[in-house]
């Protein structure tokens, strides 16, 4: 009897970072075998071209460029109608049993709607998660063609059997970003100061922004507002560039207007390992990564959570929640960093995201999958 084929779509570093664990259990479990397709932002320039980081610790079996052109909405949609049809393309050659994705990305919906129709097993990790922004329904919209669901919590899979799903089909796993971090594979201090340019022992402000795409012609300004509340304190700062979602240009050119500032460092992209390292490291998260309210508490790390991108997503005591105007940013940033009363609540403060196993229960789950006409005819649940 053949192995199962797990076919893992990855299209921008957090995800792929993510599931690294995850892909090297599939790797090495003798009953699965494991094709690895990278699309959107991994292959542009632009954001790294980080398709060079992935293939340092994994075979690529097909990469969809997805030619996005600039950020605006229609050019958005036209990549992602770009990656459907040629996802059709690469899941035929392929031939996966089961293709595996994570979170919320149009680049995911575009693949799992081309599995749906080619009967292919779809199975989902982070769903039932809310997230805000236009992510949030394409979140929902990939549960709802998938197969099998890892949810990170049980308010997770709560949601999922309240849109429909079958209970048999959803395991709680934890997130799997926690992962990598109780698993070690964290950049260490000394190296960190060697690529980043830090001193040893000195503080700094981490910051990462996304635009939120139910308003994208805001996110330059939106970005401005955080930069000036985190600049006018003058600790050490490093920028890095946001996802490819619409209006990434305006909070790009905004960075790049902060990097002669001193102390100021701008960063196309960090590889999944240094990330979790300097937040280990750092004194502050600024902007709106899920990284601040997921990975962030595990090091007891103060958040500031800027917007409503991250809306209605479970939160640890780490978490401060500010809108786009900077003396409210720079108040929540005076707190993370200064307030004795946050300290002492983030060391008594248990985050919910899990106990950094999610890839060996997914694992487990994958390889003792049976994929016939019970798992791919799904039926709501009543």
């Amino acid at each position: 009897m053949s192995n199962k084929r797990i076919c893992v779509w990855s299209g921008k570093r957090g995800g792929f970072g993510a599931l690294t664990p995850t892909m090297t259990a599939i790797e090495e479990h003798s009953d699965l075998d494991m094709a690895l397709v990278v699309t959107d932002q991994h292959l542009y320039e632009r954001f790294g071209r980080t398709v060079t980081e992935v293939e340092d610790r994994f075979p690529v079996a097909a990469a969809i460029d997805m030619e996005q052109a600039g950020d605006s909405n229609e050019e958005r949609a036209r990549a992602v109608g770009r990656c459907l049809q040629r996802s059709v393309d690469v899941l035929a050659e392929l031939r996966p049993d089961v293709l595996l994705v994570i979170g919320d990305r149009g680049e995911v919906f575009a693949a799992c709607i081309a599995a749906h129709n080619m009967r292919i097993a779809i199975a989902h990790v982070q769903g039932g998660d809310l997230s805000g922004s236009l992510d949030e329904p394409v979140r929902h919209a990939i549960s709802k063609l998938s197969h099998l669901h890892f949810p990170s919590t049980e308010q997770s899979a709560e949601r999922l059997r309240r849109m429909g799903e079958e209970a048999w089909r959803i395991h709680v796993v934890g997130d799997t970003h926690i992962d990598q971090i109780l698993l070690g594979e964290v950049t260490g201090p000394g190296e960190l100061c060697r690529r980043y340019g830090l001193e040893p022992d000195e503080p700094f402000i981490l910051v990462l922004q996304h635009s939120d795409s139910t308003e994208p012609g805001d996110a330059g300004r939106q970005m401005e507002e955080t930069l000036a509340a985190v600049l006018a304190r003058g600790m050490r700062t490093l920028l890095v560039y946001p996802c490819s979602d619409q209006g990434y240009e305006g909070i790009i050119g905004a960075i790049e207007a902060a990097r002669e500032r001193p102390g100021v460092s701008v960063h196309q992209n960090i590889p999944a390992a240094d990330f979790i390292g300097l937040q280990k490291e750092a004194a502050c998260l600024v902007g709106n990564s899920s990284a601040g309210l997921i990975e962030a508490p595990y090091f007891q790390l103060p958040a500031v959570n800027v917007g409503d991108r991250q809306i209605g997503r479970e939160r640890a005591a780490n978490v401060l929640d500010v809108g786009y105007e900077r003396s409210a940013i720079a108040a929540a940033l005076e707190r993370a960093l200064t307030d004795p009363r946050l300290k002492e609540a983030l060391e008594k403060a248990k985050p919910p995201f899990g106990d950094g196993t999610a890839y060996r229960r997914i694992t487990e789950v994958l390889a003792g999958l049976t994929v016939d006409g019970r798992l791919l005819n799904k039926r709501m649940s009543y």
